[in-house]
């Protein structure tokens, strides 16, 4: 059985499973798959005598959106991002420890504070940002209001510096993930693969025994159905986020403007990064990571990698000066792939 899911709307995600139950087990491979956060989620979970959990996974959902999503005007990252004071909730201040972690590990490369330089540059059209005049002055003078360090935790909230701005749809899908997974494991179920907006967290086995397997696209603009995929792996008691800008970007006077922002430069990423994949044991970081690796290049990603003692292994594609495709694989990465 093959089933294809999207992957932050830009990439696809290969998910290979057999399903073959004895007459013994009384568990049963439950689907549930929904809208959320403006994109897709899908779970695949063993649950006894195939219980669904899926109102309980949509109610969670529900309050995730209501703590950190932009798009909705009564959340706390909305009224903060408006100036009101209000008290944070347990997932927002997750989220923000996650965020700040991320930010001082990458030196600044994960801002969740971009918000305003995403808007300028035109990628939230759905919030009624679509700007097609770019002047690289007003990209300088907004770089003022970046950085994480602009913001602080008091014992109740967040306080953030005059014309400062929180966005945490880098992690938050992530988070998700994660949030879900604790979900199930409170109800017992301990054999999972759940993917929201292509970031995935996989535990167990699926319901013929065999390690969750996956596979990701190789970073072209379109789809090559008979050749897609740049690797597939076997995901065990692990999370997986994979970031890239080869299908998300717009064009304009024949130039292509990434959708990932550089936090120190105020401008879309240039780099030969064309996807950046991450495993980790937390999907939150694992999206984070992602995203911040896209901003860094090959050369910072490498270094950064090393710095952080095997917590973070990746997979890098990327061009050398010729053009030409290359790729890096961390060394733990290496036994998880299959082909």
């Amino acid at each position: 059985m093959c089933i294809f899911v999207p992957m932050k709307n830009i990439f696809y995600l290969f998910l290979l499973f057999l399903w073959a139950c004895s007459p013994s087990d009384t568990t049963i491979l439950v689907t549930n798959s929904g809208e959320t956060q403006g994109t897709f989620y899908h779970i695949k979970y063993k649950s006894e005598k195939g219980v669904s959990y899926q109102v309980q996974i949509d109610s969670l959902l529900a309050e995730i959106d209501s703590s950190v999503s932009i798009y909705k005007p009564y959340s706390i990252i909305s009224k903060l991002n408006r100036g009101e004071k209000v008290q944070t909730d347990d997932i927002f201040n997750s989220v923000y420890f996650d965020a700040v972690h991320v930010y001082i590990n990458t030196k600044g490369y994960f801002d969740c504070t971009v918000f305003p330089l995403v808007s300028y540059w035109g990628f939230y059209k759905n919030l009624g940002y679509d700007n097609t005049e770019i002047d690289s002055s007003k990209v300088l003078k907004i770089l003022n209001n970046i950085g994480m360090h602009k913001t602080s935790r008091t014992d109740s909230s967040v306080i953030l510096e005059k014309g400062v701005h929180l966005d945490f749809n880098a992690i938050a899908q992530g988070y998700s993930v994660d949030l879900i997974a604790e979900l199930l494991e409170r109800k017992g179920v301990h054999n999972y693969l759940i993917e929201v907006g292509g970031e995935l967290k996989a535990k167990g086995r699926n319901a013929d025994g065999y390690i969750w397997r996956v596979g990701v696209d190789k970073p072209s603009e379109e789809i090559d159905v008979n050749n897609r995929f740049q690797f597939i792996l076997d995901l065990e008691n692990l999370a997986m986020a994979t970031s890239g800008n080869y299908r998300k970007f717009y064009e304009k006077d024949g130039v292509k403007y990434a959708h990932t922002i550089n936090p120190k430069t105020g401008f879309p990423a240039q780099n030969r990064l064309l996807s950046v994949t991450v495993i980790t044991n937390e999907c939150a970081l694992a999206d984070a990571y992602a995203t911040a690796f896209m901003a860094m290049g090959v050369k910072k990603t490498k270094q950064t990698i090393a710095l952080l003692d095997d917590q973070v292994d990746v997979y890098l594609v990327y061009t050398d000066k010729n053009g030409n495709w290359k790729n890096y694989i961390s060394p733990r990465m290496k036994k998880w792939i299959i082909n």
